[in-house]
């Protein structure tokens, strides 16, 4: 899970990485992790972190991609 790592630099979209449009939020995003995982992360922008909210397989994120 090293491109997790890569959140650290850039967690901005690009990639691998894609914002979301969910339950109007403009700060959460996801990231492909080879072709097996994604990532559900936020950025917090006046704090300077990014909190990672759940890393599940491919199939798990498509089913609960309107949960974050």
């Amino acid at each position: 899970m090293e491109q997790l790592k890569t959140l650290q630099d850039d967690p901005y979209p690009g990639s691998g990485k894609e914002r979301l449009h969910v339950h109007g939020r403009e700060d959460t995003y996801r990231l492909h992790i080879s072709r097996t995982f994604t990532a559900f992360y936020r950025i917090h922008e006046q704090e300077l972190e990014v909190h990672v909210l759940a890393v599940m397989s491919i199939e798990q994120a498509h089913k609960r991609y309107g949960w974050f």
